[in-house]
């Protein structure tokens, strides 16, 4: 508010006085012109005639008998000062009542009404006066306070809703590495000690990579408040490893009859990117391809363009067309969705892990049918990520 422009509330009183002041005078100024003139109106009805005298130009008057009883003219001779003073009166008090509504009651309704809705926790509104004086001035400092609060608030609000993603977004995570682990544990005791001494080794050399996996993601989403301050690790990767990997838990999360994964030969070997964000979007995507699939997942990766590419279709219903405008979004689940363990996180975390690590995510159908979802990863060294 610009104080420049205000004024205050003794400004207010003045302005208000001096109107009322006007007004006061002009009408008691009407109002003995109108008991006079009554006055000089019931006088003259006595007057029988007017003469001029001729010698000296006056009017002679001949009167009638005056009543020994003149009360109307006595009501009019004293009544016009009781009535001149009952207007003041009634300016002053129209004028009281104009500034205490206009200045004084208007304002403090106003920062009552605010103070109510703060009280409940209802921020929502906006604390508006167009009064000008000191306490329009408190009620513009109100509305500021008003704005700090819901700001405070909001900001307070979007850090839980961040906090309640991130925790959502690693319980949803965590579900595919533990049936990673569960898969080799089902393994072992299918055999029940039937397995040689360097399967044994391989499996339990195999599970301590997923549980080194799952302490580096931990870490990560420990140290981040929200899920945009994850901060991809770049370490040089082999692209054969890579798909090998790729497969063993494609067919542990699928099963083996199930899921298989062809790729490119090209002439780039290694990428430079975070293998476990990598892998983390890549179970994302085969585990949501294993809830919708009809009898088979495939996945397909390649190098191009200096893009590492992730392509996982599956043979289901495929995505609708709610689903594929609405499929990123956190939290979105279809209608047909009965799952109480699918958070609708998986899509909305795999894009944005994959543009943390320079690429994207993008989903469409394949043309008969079933879905697919393709990942990109940038394959070269970056300063910026």
């Amino acid at each position: 508010m610009d104080k420049v422009k205000n004024r205050s509330i003794r400004d207010s009183i003045i302005k208000y006085l001096a109107v009322c002041f006007i007004i006061c005078t002009v009408g008691n100024l009407i109002l003995y012109a109108l008991f006079d003139y009554l006055q000089s109106w019931y006088v003259s009805k006595f007057v029988t005639v007017s003469l001029l005298d001729f010698f000296t130009g006056d009017d002679i008057k001949l009167w009638k008998e005056l009543p020994d009883d003149m009360w109307f003219y006595e009501v009019l001779r004293y009544g016009k000062h009781i009535v001149v003073a009952l207007f003041s009166v009634f300016c002053i008090w129209v004028t009281v009542k104009k500034f205490y509504n206009a200045e004084i009651k208007t304002p403090i309704d106003t920062m009552i009404y605010a103070s109510e809705r703060i009280l409940h926790d209802d921020l929502d509104f906006e604390v508006v006066s167009e009064c000008k004086n000191e306490l329009g001035e408190l009620c513009s400092s109100f509305e500021k306070m008003r704005k700090n609060l819901y700001s405070s608030n909001y900001e307070l609000w979007k850090s839980l809703e961040e906090r309640k993603r991130l925790n959502s977004a690693f319980s949803h995570d965590l579900r595919t590495p533990i049936t990673v682990l569960k898969g080799y544990t089902e393994l072992v005791k299918k055999f029940d000690g039937r397995l040689s001494y360097e399967k044994q080794s391989d499996i339990i050399m195999k599970m301590s990579v997923q549980v080194e996996r799952l302490e580096h993601y931990t870490e990560k989403m420990s140290s981040a408040h929200k899920l945009e301050d994850i901060i991809p690790e770049e370490d040089e990767i082999s692209f054969d490893i890579l798909c090998g990997d790729m497969e063993e838990v494609g067919k542990l999360v699928c099963g083996e009859d199930v899921f298989s994964i062809s790729a490119k030969k090209n002439e780039v070997s290694y990428i430079y990117n975070d293998r476990e964000l990598i892998m983390q979007v890549f179970e994302n995507i085969i585990s949501n391809a294993k809830r919708y699939m009809h009898k088979e997942v495939k996945c397909f990766a390649d190098i191009e363009n200096d893009k590492l590419r992730i392509i996982v279709t599956d043979d289901g219903r495929g995505f609708s067309d709610e689903a594929l405008r609405k499929a990123w979004q956190p939290f979105y689940r279809g209608e047909e969705e009965d799952d109480i363990e699918h958070f609708g996180l998986g899509l909305y975390i795999c894009r944005l892990l994959c543009r943390k690590c320079g690429g994207d995510l993008y989903i469409s159908n394949v043309q008969n049918s079933g879905g697919k979802v393709a990942a990109e990863f940038s394959v070269k060294k970056s300063e910026s990520r």
